[in-house]
Order: C-alpha cells, then structure tokens, then sequence
C-alpha cells in the first residue's frame, strides 16, 4: 500500500510512513532465531503447529539435559549445570563408598589408590569461597554506585517506586499465604493440636532470624525455643534443625520466581506457560542449594532469569533487587526459620522417642556365687549400650 516501516531519527520509534529514503535506518532484517516463521504451516494463518509438549520440550527438558556441559558452564546455563552436579555428586559418591568397601577387604592398605578428585574439588571450592569473600566486602559500594545509577536514569520515580512495591506485595502476601496454609495448616492436621500453642515459643527465633537474616546464626535460638516448648525431644531437634537450615528454604522458593517475573515485565518480556514451570524447577532446586546466609539468593536471580529468558548479563531494573533485598532477605529467613520449627515438630509427633534406655548385658556379665545365693553384677562395657526406640 506505499507504506514502509521507518526508524524515526528524533526518538527511535518505529512508524509507517509513506515516503522512503536510502538511509540505513529504512532497511531491516529479519533474523529467525526461534524457527518461528520457519515452523509455520505453509497454508498461513497463526502459528498452530507447536503442540504444548513441543513447548515445554524446548523451554524446559533442553535446558535442563544440556548436550554440552561445557558450553552450559560458558553460557551460564543454571538449570543444566545444577542438574549435571546432582549427577556427578551422586556417581563420585559412590564410586568413594566403592573405594573403601574395597579397601576394608584388602589386607595391605597402603597400596590402596586414594581419590584425588575430592580433595582437588574441595581445593577449588575453597579458593572460591576466598575470592567471594573479597567480592562481598566491595558489595556495598558497588551496590551504592548501581542504585545512584537506577534512580538517576528514571524520568518517573514514583511509578518506578509503584512498581518495586508491587514486586514486595507480591512477594509478601504469598509468604503469607504460605504461612496460613503450609505451616499453620500442616502443623494443625499432622499433629492434632492447636498450633498456636506451639508457634508462641519460636518467637525469638523468629525474631533472630529477622534481625540476623541468617538461618545458620538463628540456628542456637531455635534449637532453645523448640526444646523450651517440651515438645520435641533434644534428638529430633538437633538433628531436624541444622538440617532445614541448610536445605530449607520456603522464603527463597517463593521470592526467586516473584524476582524474576517482575525483571521480565520490565525488560518487556511476557513469560510463557514454560518458562513459569521452568522457574518453578530452578526455585526449588537452587533454594536448596543457598547458602543460608545473608543476601546469599541474588546471584541465584540473576542466573535462574539468564536461563529461563535467554538473556545474558545483568538484567535491567536488578538494582531495585538489591535495593530492596537487605528488607526481604529478613523476611525469607524468618519463613524458613518457622518452617524449620514446625517440621521439626511435626516428625517429633510423627517419631515419638521413649525417654527410656535399656542395657543388654554381655553373656558372662552376671557371676552367680551358688553358695550364698549371692548375684554379683560386672558392669558392661560402653560399646554392649542400646538404646530403646519406638
């Protein structure tokens, strides 16, 4: 019809105006870099030949079991690398566990062939956590130069700021809703019992967990607000909470799809069905993976949008993430620290221990003296100990 797709040079809008020129700016060209155009039914129309398990095929199973791992690693790839180390970890563990049932059968030991991949593994691990660390202590001045830059660059700060408080409503009424219906609600139906009575003595730990914002420093306060409640035993509370401090993280799970969801909208990206499911997967499995320390989830955000999004780098408007985490991170760590109390009561009713140990006594530990009917009790030694579960 005369009209052509031009470039305005004022402002960079795209418009259809009916007089061309030769400039650069009137020339475009299409690149398909999804195969959409090439994957549309030749007779025309929309495009209806993606069946749904083509989509999530290509958005989920594909990042996830990577043809090059090699390439996952450059690329920044967080699904596949997560899932290749759970594969690894798993075969180096048992090929460890080969090793020394081997060894245990062997008579000569020193000629036994060590591991080397676990120690140079542990090596490596350690000079990162030391380069890391060094990262951290410029954090704050780097942070303070990106949040100048974001709220220097923005012509409307208050729908700027409208926008971050939606990312926290969000954020924090799904916490919430987590609390009501996980928590309260399973805490309720597994142990038949008010669980307000229960919940009133985890707060201090509560407490701690916001102030400190870390799972692992709450941990000697939740330990002592969990026995104080006479309602789990000293072993199942020693045990259940060191543990969900490490790979319990509600909060984590919760707040890394709202983060990246809203970094989507922003960069003008609609998430599809797979890319929901795909973020799904990666919160669960890298809030797992967090260390339970403070603001220990930012990197995880920037890798899991990279993967779900094809993106690369860091994506516009993360300043506001950081901005807005010092306040968040209290709250996750305040969900996970009650989720940690409630799981750890709810196996406490659910693994009842008897307060009762009992002592077998080796054959041969009673001397009987027959002559003056006289029983004579040899103390067993510490190893013959058991102790009665039920």
């Amino acid at each position: 019809n005369g009209y052509y797709l031009t470039e305005n040079s004022n402002d960079g809008t795209l418009t259809c105006m009916n007089t061309t020129t030769d400039d650069e700016n009137t020339q475009f060209i299409f690149k398909d870099v999804s195969d959409s155009f090439a994957k549309q039914s030749t007779g025309g129309g929309t495009r209806n030949d993606i069946s749904l398990s083509d989509t999530f095929y290509d958005g989920i199973f594909t990042k996830i079991f990577t043809s090059n791992i090699i390439k996952s690693f450059v690329e920044g790839n967080f699904a596949a690398v997560v899932f290749f180390a759970i594969v690894f970890g798993i075969a180096l563990g048992k090929q460890i566990i080969f090793k020394e049932e081997d060894d245990e059968e062997k008579e000569d030991k020193k000629n036994n062939v060590q591991s080397y991949l676990l120690p140079f593994l542990k090596e490596v691990n350690e000079v990162l956590i030391t380069i890391i660390n060094w990262i951290i202590a410029l954090t704050p001045f780097a942070v303070l130069s990106l949040i100048i830059k974001a709220v220097g660059s923005q012509d409307d700060l208050a729908k700027t700021f409208k926008n971050v408080a939606y990312l926290m409503a969000a954020a924090i009424t799904a916490m919430i809703l987590h609390f009501i219906i996980v928590d309260i609600g399973l805490l309720a139906a597994l142990t038949k019992s008010n669980p307000f009575t229960y919940l009133k003595h985890i707060l201090p730990a509560q407490t701690t967990a916001f102030a400190s914002a870390s799972s692992a420093a709450t941990i000697p306060v939740t330990l002592r607000s969990v026995f104080d409640s006479k309602m789990v035993p000293e072993t199942i509370g020693n045990f259940v909470i060191p543990l969900g401090a490490t790979v319990n993280m509600d909060g984590g799970a919760i707040y890394f799809p709202c983060a990246c969801i809203w970094l989507a909208f922003l960069n003008g990206i609609t998430p599809t069905v797979d890319q929901y499911f795909l973020l799904i997967i990666l919160a669960t499995v890298g809030s797992a993976g967090t260390a339970p320390v403070p603001s220990a989830s930012l990197v995880l955000i920037i890798t899991a949008y990279n993967t779900v999004f094809n993106s690369e780098g860091t994506p516009d408007g993360f300043e506001f993430i950081l901005a807005i985490d010092w306040f968040m991170d209290r709250l996750r760590t305040t969900l996970n620290v009650t989720g940690d109390a409630v799981v750890s009561r709810i196996v406490a009713e659910k693994c009842s221990l008897v307060a009762e140990d009992t002592v077998a006594l080796p054959k041969g530990s009673v001397d009987e003296d027959k002559s003056s009917n006289n029983i004579k009790t040899v103390e067993p030694p510490d190893t013959n100990i058991e102790v009665c579960l039920e």
